[in-house]
């Protein structure tokens, strides 16, 4: 056995119901008469009555609440965000909503005592210098896993460019995922939240960088999308809802250690030049690179067929197929406007450093071919 280190700091608090629990959480971190952050998403927490209840456990006079977030976050939105932490004097960031929302929440919290800008931050020209302020992360969706990993992604749609944040100071102090707020996720936010998390599962488990506790975290993951995926996106059924929510913490304390990498890596281009939303940019490709990478992995395909209830690799392939297909999440490049003269493109834009863990080295060549069958 490799040896592996493993470090988890994010304190997950677990099950519906417990938003309740917020205002005695913040209070536990910084105290009663802290300051408050807060960052939601711009009208969802409203129309599902969630935001007024939040203001009450926290309550409103303490907090200043930032709301302009858009579902793939600028460096400009990162900077107004961080802009009015600073001048709240905040002593917690608190956020409520998707991926986006916790993203923005996170490089708020990094640079709210820093005099580094946004800008800087991102193109990594200076250090940034002293403890971030804590987190308080409680997910709307069940796919980015932000309430548990030290990652932000910010999108500049301008330039096509993607940027990513890494710093274990944005650990989230704690994960406060309460399936409730998933409830009322409409289909299709159900869907590609839940192709984000479940790819990610499978990135993480064939990486070369995975471990026993990965693999074992992983696993589950891939168990519950599984069996709840369809049942949680079509039909809104509470206990898949709640199987969901789960699995995708559990895919974000997994792939802090063993990051996605090429599906998600194909999902880049596919967003920046094709605005294809990232679930499904990173979903599209997970049967074919299952298939693609499936040699490298002999060994540990039994375990993965087994929480699959499949027999082998392609009953595998044709389950992700049909559930994808279920939940309305396309398994074919062409199906998202991407043409036989636009495969260069995607080859050209993939994000190849994200690639360099895979089990089966991907060429350039390797990749216009999986990409072309898939048209």
């Amino acid at each position: 056995m490799l040896p592996f280190q493993w470090s988890h700091p994010t304190r997950v608090v677990f099950g519906e119901g417990v938003l309740a629990q917020l205002g005695d959480l913040v209070n536990e971190l910084v105290g009663g008469q802290a300051r408050v952050f807060l960052l939601t998403g711009q009208r969802s927490l409203e129309r599902s009555g969630v935001l007024g209840r939040v203001l009450g456990l926290l309550g409103p006079d303490r907090l200043r609440r930032f709301s302009d977030i858009p579902a793939f976050p600028s460096p400009a939105t990162a900077k107004a965000a961080v802009d009015a932490c600073r001048d709240a004097r905040a002593d917690v960031v608190v956020a409520v909503g998707g991926g986006s929302v916790l993203d923005v929440a996170k490089v708020a919290a990094l640079l709210a005592r820093s005099d580094l800008s946004v800008e800087e931050l991102i193109n990594r020209e200076r250090s940034v210098s002293g403890p971030a302020l804590p987190i308080l992360a409680a997910p709307t969706t069940s796919g980015s896993s932000s309430e548990v990993t030290p990652f932000a992604a910010l999108w500049d749609a301008q330039t096509r460019r993607w940027y990513g944040v890494s710093d274990p100071r944005i650990f989230p102090t704690v994960a406060l995922v309460d399936p409730e707020l998933a409830a009322t996720m409409p289909r299709e936010l159900a869907a590609l939240s839940g192709a984000d998390a479940m790819t990610s599962a499978f990135e993480s488990y064939w990486s070369t960088e995975a471990s026993p506790i990965s693999d074992a975290l992983n696993l589950e993951v891939v168990s519950l999308f599984a069996r709840s995926l369809d049942a949680s996106c079509r039909e809104a059924d509470p206990q898949a809802r709640s199987a969901c929510a789960l699995a995708a913490t559990l895919s974000g304390m997994a792939y802090t250690h063993s990051r996605p990498n090429v599906c998600h890596a194909v999902g880049r281009p596919l967003t920046l030049h094709w605005g294809t939303g990232h679930g499904q940019a990173v979903g599209v490709t997970l049967p074919a690179f299952l298939e693609w990478n499936a040699p490298a992995i002999e060994h540990k395909l039994p375990a993965l067929l087994r929480v699959l209830g499949t027999s082998d690799l392609s009953a595998s392939v044709a389950l992700l197929d049909g559930l994808f297909s279920r939940i309305g999440i396309a398994t074919r490049l062409g199906a998202l406007g991407v043409r036989a003269v636009d495969v260069r493109t995607v080859v050209e834009n993939l994000a190849w450093e994200r690639t360099k863990v895979l089990p089966r080295p991907l060429s350039p060549e390797d990749a216009h071919d999986v990409f072309s069958a898939l048209l």
